[in-house]
């Protein structure tokens, strides 16, 4: 995997909604949930 160097800013109900995705697919954290997201 590539290490990103961009920072990203969510709103608190994007950041949220980001947990929440992380939780349902079983991972341990956003950056996780990120990473999927962004292969997509």
């Amino acid at each position: 995997m590539k290490r990103r160097s961009i920072p990203v800013c969510f709103t608190e109900k994007q950041y949220k909604m980001i947990e929440e995705y992380a939780k349902k697919n079983g991972m341990l954290n956003t950056s996780q949930a990120l990473e999927k997201i962004l292969k997509q």
